[in-house]
Protein backbone atom coordinates (compact mmCIF):
# COMPACT_ATOMS: atom_id res chain seq x y z
CA UNK A 1 0.00 0.00 0.00
CA UNK A 2 0.94 3.40 -0.41
CA UNK A 3 1.48 6.09 2.31
CA UNK A 4 0.68 9.40 2.35
CA UNK A 5 3.50 12.28 2.58
CA UNK A 6 2.58 14.15 6.12
CA UNK A 7 3.51 17.21 5.29
CA UNK A 8 1.35 17.40 1.98
CA UNK A 9 -1.87 15.24 2.42
CA UNK A 10 -2.49 14.93 6.23
CA UNK A 11 -3.64 18.23 8.71
CA UNK A 12 -2.93 16.97 12.20
CA UNK A 13 -5.07 20.36 13.11
CA UNK A 14 -8.57 18.01 11.68
CA UNK A 15 -7.44 15.16 14.45
CA UNK A 16 -7.41 11.84 14.07
CA UNK A 17 -11.14 12.34 13.08
CA UNK A 18 -10.51 14.31 10.34
CA UNK A 19 -7.59 12.49 9.48
CA UNK A 20 -9.46 9.04 9.21
CA UNK A 21 -12.24 10.88 6.61
CA UNK A 22 -9.11 12.15 4.98
CA UNK A 23 -7.96 9.07 3.98
CA UNK A 24 -11.13 7.47 3.16
CA UNK A 25 -11.81 10.26 1.15
CA UNK A 26 -8.40 9.37 -1.02
CA UNK A 27 -9.21 5.24 -1.08
CA UNK A 28 -12.81 5.95 -1.61
CA UNK A 29 -11.34 7.65 -4.72
CA UNK A 30 -9.07 5.08 -6.31
CA UNK A 31 -11.73 1.99 -5.91
CA UNK A 32 -10.97 0.70 -2.29
CA UNK A 33 -13.99 -0.12 -0.21
CA UNK A 34 -14.88 0.07 3.18
CA UNK A 35 -16.73 -2.71 5.45
CA UNK A 36 -18.51 -2.34 8.81
CA UNK A 37 -20.21 -5.07 11.15
CA UNK A 38 -21.03 -4.67 14.92
CA UNK A 39 -20.04 -7.07 17.14
CA UNK A 40 -20.38 -7.34 21.20
CA UNK A 41 -17.29 -5.39 22.16
CA UNK A 42 -17.57 -2.63 19.16
CA UNK A 43 -17.43 -2.53 15.53
CA UNK A 44 -15.23 -4.24 13.08
CA UNK A 45 -14.14 -3.03 9.88
CA UNK A 46 -12.46 -4.13 6.64
CA UNK A 47 -11.02 -2.31 3.67
CA UNK A 48 -10.73 -3.72 0.61
CA UNK A 49 -9.19 -3.36 -2.80
CA UNK A 50 -10.58 -3.09 -5.89
CA UNK A 51 -9.99 -6.61 -6.79
CA UNK A 52 -12.05 -7.34 -3.63
CA UNK A 53 -8.73 -8.93 -1.90
CA UNK A 54 -8.86 -7.71 2.13
CA UNK A 55 -5.42 -5.26 2.36
CA UNK A 56 -6.54 -4.05 6.52
CA UNK A 57 -8.83 -4.86 9.51
CA UNK A 58 -9.53 -2.79 12.57
CA UNK A 59 -11.81 -2.84 15.39
CA UNK A 60 -12.76 0.00 18.31
CA UNK A 61 -15.80 0.94 20.21
CA UNK A 62 -17.22 2.28 17.18
CA UNK A 63 -17.16 2.84 13.48
CA UNK A 64 -14.59 5.68 12.71
CA UNK A 65 -12.04 4.61 14.84
CA UNK A 66 -11.78 0.96 13.77
CA UNK A 67 -11.71 2.10 10.06
CA UNK A 68 -8.90 4.31 11.44
CA UNK A 69 -6.87 1.33 12.43
CA UNK A 70 -7.71 -0.42 9.28
CA UNK A 71 -6.33 2.09 7.34
CA UNK A 72 -3.40 1.98 9.41
CA UNK A 73 -3.17 -1.56 9.51
CA UNK A 74 -3.53 -1.41 5.11
CA UNK A 75 -0.60 0.86 4.77
CA UNK A 76 -2.22 3.96 4.06
CA UNK A 77 -0.68 5.97 6.39
CA UNK A 78 3.51 6.90 6.43
CA UNK A 79 4.87 5.40 9.84
CA UNK A 80 5.48 8.78 11.33
CA UNK A 81 1.53 9.51 10.70
CA UNK A 82 0.55 5.73 12.01
CA UNK A 83 2.91 6.85 15.16
CA UNK A 84 1.23 9.86 15.97
CA UNK A 85 -2.29 8.33 15.55
CA UNK A 86 -2.00 5.00 16.94
CA UNK A 87 -2.02 5.81 20.57
CA UNK A 88 -5.60 7.35 20.21
CA UNK A 89 -7.24 4.39 19.26
CA UNK A 90 -9.21 2.10 21.91
CA UNK A 91 -6.87 -0.05 23.36
CA UNK A 92 -8.43 -3.90 23.46
CA UNK A 93 -9.03 -3.76 27.84
CA UNK A 94 -10.92 -0.47 27.47
CA UNK A 95 -12.77 -1.80 24.80
CA UNK A 96 -13.71 -4.67 26.79
CA UNK A 97 -14.92 -2.48 29.49
CA UNK A 98 -16.89 -0.22 27.44
CA UNK A 99 -18.63 -2.68 26.55
CA UNK A 100 -19.67 -3.72 29.86
CA UNK A 101 -21.45 -0.76 29.74
CA UNK A 102 -23.18 -0.84 25.87
CA UNK A 103 -21.52 -2.70 22.96
CA UNK A 104 -22.09 -3.23 19.54
CA UNK A 105 -20.73 0.26 18.40
CA UNK A 106 -23.13 2.27 20.35
CA UNK A 107 -21.13 5.11 22.82
CA UNK A 108 -24.04 8.12 22.79
CA UNK A 109 -26.50 7.09 24.92
CA UNK A 110 -24.19 5.85 27.68
CA UNK A 111 -22.41 8.73 27.17
CA UNK A 112 -25.73 10.52 27.64
CA UNK A 113 -26.40 8.91 30.92
CA UNK A 114 -22.70 9.41 32.26
CA UNK A 115 -22.64 13.18 31.45
CA UNK A 116 -26.05 13.73 33.37
CA UNK A 117 -25.04 11.41 36.25
CA UNK A 118 -21.96 13.84 36.74
CA UNK A 119 -23.46 16.79 36.28
CA UNK A 120 -26.47 15.93 38.99
CA UNK A 121 -23.82 15.64 40.91
CA UNK A 122 -23.03 18.96 41.04
CA UNK A 123 -19.41 18.06 38.65
CA UNK A 124 -18.65 18.68 35.60
CA UNK A 125 -17.02 17.53 32.05
CA UNK A 126 -14.21 19.25 30.27
CA UNK A 127 -13.11 18.66 26.72
CA UNK A 128 -10.01 19.88 25.02
CA UNK A 129 -7.86 18.76 22.35
CA UNK A 130 -4.80 16.24 23.48
CA UNK A 131 -2.21 16.08 20.31
CA UNK A 132 -4.54 14.43 17.25
CA UNK A 133 -6.91 13.46 20.03
CA UNK A 134 -9.54 13.98 22.42
CA UNK A 135 -8.91 14.34 26.49
CA UNK A 136 -12.13 14.31 28.22
CA UNK A 137 -11.80 14.68 32.03
CA UNK A 138 -14.78 14.37 34.70
CA UNK A 139 -14.45 16.06 37.40
CA UNK A 140 -16.65 15.74 40.95
CA UNK A 141 -18.31 18.35 42.83
CA UNK A 142 -15.98 19.73 44.75
CA UNK A 143 -13.41 20.17 41.61
CA UNK A 144 -11.16 17.17 41.65
CA UNK A 145 -10.35 15.15 39.33
CA UNK A 146 -12.35 11.63 39.14
CA UNK A 147 -10.89 10.49 35.97
CA UNK A 148 -9.20 11.38 32.66
CA UNK A 149 -9.40 9.84 29.29
CA UNK A 150 -8.39 10.50 25.51
CA UNK A 151 -9.78 9.06 22.24
CA UNK A 152 -8.73 9.96 18.85
CA UNK A 153 -12.65 10.47 18.16
CA UNK A 154 -15.38 12.32 19.41
CA UNK A 155 -15.93 13.47 23.25
CA UNK A 156 -18.22 10.44 23.53
CA UNK A 157 -16.13 7.80 23.11
CA UNK A 158 -13.44 9.49 25.32
CA UNK A 159 -16.34 9.69 27.86
CA UNK A 160 -17.10 6.38 27.69
CA UNK A 161 -13.54 4.86 27.64
CA UNK A 162 -12.97 7.21 31.25
CA UNK A 163 -16.19 6.49 32.71
CA UNK A 164 -15.27 2.87 31.97
CA UNK A 165 -12.09 2.72 33.84
CA UNK A 166 -14.08 3.84 37.23
CA UNK A 167 -15.35 0.30 38.15
CA UNK A 168 -18.51 2.01 40.28
CA UNK A 169 -19.76 4.37 37.29
CA UNK A 170 -18.87 1.22 34.86
CA UNK A 171 -20.98 -1.38 37.02
CA UNK A 172 -23.82 2.02 37.04
CA UNK A 173 -24.24 2.00 33.66
CA UNK A 174 -23.92 -2.08 32.70
CA UNK A 175 -27.12 -2.50 35.09
CA UNK A 176 -28.70 0.00 32.31
CA UNK A 177 -27.55 -1.91 29.14
CA UNK A 178 -30.48 -2.57 27.42
CA UNK A 179 -30.82 -4.11 23.63
CA UNK A 180 -29.68 -1.63 21.10
CA UNK A 181 -29.42 -1.20 17.27
CA UNK A 182 -25.83 -2.67 17.07
CA UNK A 183 -26.82 -5.68 18.71
CA UNK A 184 -30.14 -6.24 16.61
CA UNK A 185 -27.48 -5.75 13.28
CA UNK A 186 -25.00 -7.75 14.44
CA UNK A 187 -27.72 -10.63 15.13
CA UNK A 188 -29.26 -10.33 11.93
CA UNK A 189 -26.00 -10.17 10.26
CA UNK A 190 -26.62 -6.81 8.81
CA UNK A 191 -22.83 -5.04 7.41
CA UNK A 192 -22.15 -1.65 6.57
CA UNK A 193 -20.27 0.07 3.27
CA UNK A 194 -18.75 3.59 3.89
CA UNK A 195 -17.36 5.57 0.96
CA UNK A 196 -17.13 9.66 0.11
CA UNK A 197 -18.75 10.74 -2.39
CA UNK A 198 -19.38 14.44 -3.33
CA UNK A 199 -17.76 15.43 -0.24
CA UNK A 200 -19.71 13.78 2.03
CA UNK A 201 -20.48 10.06 3.56
CA UNK A 202 -22.25 7.64 1.78
CA UNK A 203 -23.38 4.52 3.90
CA UNK A 204 -25.42 1.47 2.44
CA UNK A 205 -26.48 -1.11 4.73
CA UNK A 206 -26.80 -4.59 2.95
CA UNK A 207 -28.87 -8.14 4.66
CA UNK A 208 -28.24 -11.02 2.93
CA UNK A 209 -26.27 -8.97 0.02
CA UNK A 210 -29.46 -6.36 -0.70
CA UNK A 211 -29.36 -3.34 0.27
CA UNK A 212 -31.90 -2.27 3.37
CA UNK A 213 -31.16 0.95 3.75
CA UNK A 214 -28.35 3.96 2.51
CA UNK A 215 -28.23 7.26 3.40
CA UNK A 216 -25.70 10.23 3.24
CA UNK A 217 -24.40 12.18 6.39
CA UNK A 218 -21.16 15.13 7.24
CA UNK A 219 -19.37 12.07 9.06
CA UNK A 220 -19.27 7.92 9.25
CA UNK A 221 -22.00 8.32 12.22
CA UNK A 222 -24.33 10.41 10.92
CA UNK A 223 -24.14 9.01 7.84
CA UNK A 224 -24.58 5.35 9.44
CA UNK A 225 -27.55 6.49 11.73
CA UNK A 226 -29.34 7.78 8.69
CA UNK A 227 -28.96 4.98 6.91
CA UNK A 228 -29.78 3.04 9.74
CA UNK A 229 -33.33 5.24 9.89
CA UNK A 230 -34.19 4.39 6.55
CA UNK A 231 -33.17 0.64 7.33
CA UNK A 232 -36.06 0.82 9.67
CA UNK A 233 -33.74 0.57 12.97
CA UNK A 234 -34.13 3.03 15.88
CA UNK A 235 -37.20 4.44 17.87
CA UNK A 236 -39.80 6.67 16.38
CA UNK A 237 -39.10 9.29 19.28
CA UNK A 238 -34.80 8.82 18.77
CA UNK A 239 -35.39 9.14 14.58
CA UNK A 240 -37.52 12.31 14.81
CA UNK A 241 -35.24 14.16 17.50
CA UNK A 242 -32.28 13.36 14.66
CA UNK A 243 -34.00 14.22 12.07
CA UNK A 244 -35.01 17.30 13.68
CA UNK A 245 -31.40 18.03 14.44
CA UNK A 246 -30.58 17.42 11.35
CA UNK A 247 -32.92 20.18 10.04
CA UNK A 248 -31.46 22.77 12.27
CA UNK A 249 -27.59 22.18 11.58
CA UNK A 250 -26.69 25.42 9.65
CA UNK A 251 -23.65 23.50 9.03
CA UNK A 252 -25.21 22.48 5.46
CA UNK A 253 -25.54 25.76 4.36
CA UNK A 254 -21.60 25.94 3.84
CA UNK A 255 -20.17 22.87 3.36
CA UNK A 256 -16.36 22.78 3.44
CA UNK A 257 -16.12 19.32 1.92
CA UNK A 258 -14.94 18.44 5.20
CA UNK A 259 -16.19 15.94 7.67
CA UNK A 260 -17.99 17.23 10.94
CA UNK A 261 -14.78 15.98 13.00
CA UNK A 262 -12.13 17.41 10.94
CA UNK A 263 -14.49 20.88 11.78
CA UNK A 264 -14.57 20.50 15.51
CA UNK A 265 -11.13 19.52 15.97
CA UNK A 266 -9.84 22.84 14.46
CA UNK A 267 -11.74 24.75 16.12
CA UNK A 268 -11.38 22.38 19.86
CA UNK A 269 -7.99 23.73 18.79
CA UNK A 270 -8.37 27.16 18.30
CA UNK A 271 -10.05 27.15 21.87
CA UNK A 272 -7.18 25.39 23.86
CA UNK A 273 -4.92 27.66 21.99
CA UNK A 274 -6.72 31.33 23.00
CA UNK A 275 -7.43 30.17 26.48
CA UNK A 276 -10.88 29.13 25.91
CA UNK A 277 -13.14 25.66 27.50
CA UNK A 278 -15.59 23.71 26.70
CA UNK A 279 -17.90 22.01 29.13
CA UNK A 280 -20.50 19.25 27.85
CA UNK A 281 -23.69 18.63 29.59
CA UNK A 282 -26.78 17.35 28.35
CA UNK A 283 -30.58 18.41 28.22
CA UNK A 284 -32.31 17.11 25.14
CA UNK A 285 -29.72 17.00 23.15
CA UNK A 286 -25.57 16.53 23.80
CA UNK A 287 -24.90 20.38 24.73
CA UNK A 288 -21.55 22.38 24.77
CA UNK A 289 -21.18 25.58 26.56
CA UNK A 290 -18.35 27.39 25.62
CA UNK A 291 -16.31 29.13 28.36
CA UNK A 292 -14.28 32.23 29.07
CA UNK A 293 -12.67 32.20 32.50
CA UNK A 294 -16.08 31.58 34.66
CA UNK A 295 -18.68 33.29 31.62
CA UNK A 296 -20.19 31.32 29.07
CA UNK A 297 -19.82 32.65 25.96
CA UNK A 298 -21.51 30.38 23.89
CA UNK A 299 -23.60 27.02 23.62
CA UNK A 300 -23.87 24.62 20.71
CA UNK A 301 -26.32 20.96 20.07
CA UNK A 302 -25.46 17.96 18.89
CA UNK A 303 -26.97 14.30 18.78
CA UNK A 304 -23.97 11.82 18.02
CA UNK A 305 -20.75 13.54 18.78
CA UNK A 306 -20.06 16.87 20.32
CA UNK A 307 -17.89 18.17 17.71
CA UNK A 308 -21.45 18.48 16.00
CA UNK A 309 -22.14 20.45 19.07
CA UNK A 310 -19.17 22.20 19.27
CA UNK A 311 -18.97 23.98 15.39
CA UNK A 312 -23.34 24.50 16.05
CA UNK A 313 -21.42 26.71 19.06
CA UNK A 314 -19.61 28.52 17.48
CA UNK A 315 -22.06 29.43 14.38
CA UNK A 316 -23.96 30.66 17.16
CA UNK A 317 -21.82 32.46 19.48
CA UNK A 318 -19.45 35.02 19.59
CA UNK A 319 -16.70 33.48 17.14
CA UNK A 320 -14.43 36.42 17.71
CA UNK A 321 -13.25 35.22 21.04
CA UNK A 322 -12.02 32.00 19.19
CA UNK A 323 -11.17 33.25 15.58
CA UNK A 324 -9.64 36.59 16.94
CA UNK A 325 -6.36 36.63 14.88
CA UNK A 326 -2.80 36.53 16.27
CA UNK A 327 -0.57 38.71 15.53
CA UNK A 328 0.97 39.08 12.18
CA UNK A 329 4.64 37.88 12.72
CA UNK A 330 6.89 38.41 10.34
CA UNK A 331 6.94 41.77 9.12
CA UNK A 332 9.92 44.36 8.98
CA UNK A 333 8.55 46.60 12.08
CA UNK A 334 7.41 45.80 15.30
Amino acid sequence: MRGFNVSDDLDFSEGACGICHAVLADISRTGFMVETAEYPEGVRARITDPSGDSVGEGSDITWAPAILEAEINAGFLDDEAADKLSPFLTGRRDQIRVAEMSGYGRVVNTASMIISDIWSAGGSVEVRRDGPGIEVILYSAEGDEIVSAASGFCPVCAVNIAASRVPSIRRRMASRKSRNTGMEKYERGVTGRVAWRRNRIHVSLLENGEVIGRNWGCCIAYATVRAEIDAGFGSSKWNRIFKNYCDLCPLKHFWFGKSMGALGNRILQRMTRVGVREHVRMEDYITVDILSGDRRVGCGIGTLCSFSATVNALLRSDASLILKPDPADGFPYP
